[in-house]
């Protein structure tokens, strides 16, 4: 059985006005490429940042810190406890190295590149793994350090988004599968919203944890 030209036609106009439907930065690659360049070079910036901090506390561990401006916001205790180097070495090898690839897959959709299905998927799994650990980092400094590093929250602001976006964007063109598809074009139009609840959890959890040393 073959489809007529209007048929075809419609088609396209239905899937074209389901595409204007999406919020922007998830209608096209180029569109999310922006998102993976403007937010990965936020986090590659403060993961940088971080390292240049790195590095001087290693060679003046008695100096003052650039990012330490008050009891509760330094990066000293974070670089030093067990979760600044979770696989052996520095959390901010990670962040460079990761934070990098996202600016190059952005600069790549730019250029011109075309990522099969199977790169957003490992792409995908890369955004769950860093939703994981910036998630077990933020309850860690609130409950158990009872510190914030100021380059850390920056890695946070960017790496809410850049998750938020490049998982509905996976979702909504049919990378991870025609289920997660639907799912996606439900969660689509809620995109800002969802990137800000999360910036709200992340706030309460903060809360939550230097709550106690501020009691009087």
């Amino acid at each position: 059985m073959t489809s007529s030209p209007e048929t075809a036609e419609a088609g396209a106009a239905d899937e074209q006005g389901g595409v204007s439907r999406l919020p922007w930065l998830v209608r096209t690659p180029r569109n999310v490429a922006w998102a993976l360049v403007v937010f990965g070079g936020v986090g590659l910036l403060a993961s940088f940042f971080l390292t240049v901090e790195y590095i001087h506390k290693l060679q003046a561990p008695n100096e003052a810190l650039v990012c330490d401006l008050s009891i509760f916001v330094t990066c000293g205790p974070a670089m030093q406890s067990s979760a600044g180097a979770i696989l052996g070495f520095p959390n901010i090898i990670i962040g460079l190295v990761t934070f990098a690839v996202t600016v190059a897959i952005g600069a790549g959709i730019f250029a011109g590149a075309s990522y099969r299905r199977w790169f957003w998927v490992a792409f995908q799994v890369g955004l769950v793994g860093a939703a994981a650990l910036v998630s077990y980092l933020q309850w860690y400094s609130a409950f158990e350090l009872a510190r914030l590093c100021l380059w850390c929250m920056i890695i946070w602001a960017a790496t809410i988004p850049l998750v938020s976006t490049g998982t509905i964007f996976n979702l909504v063109h049919g990378h991870l599968g025609a289920g997660a598809k639907r799912v996606g074009e439900k969660l689509a139009p809620f995109l800002v919203t969802i990137i800000i609840v999360w910036y709200l959890v992340v706030v309460a959890v903060v809360f939550a944890g230097l709550l106690p040393y501020f009691a009087i």
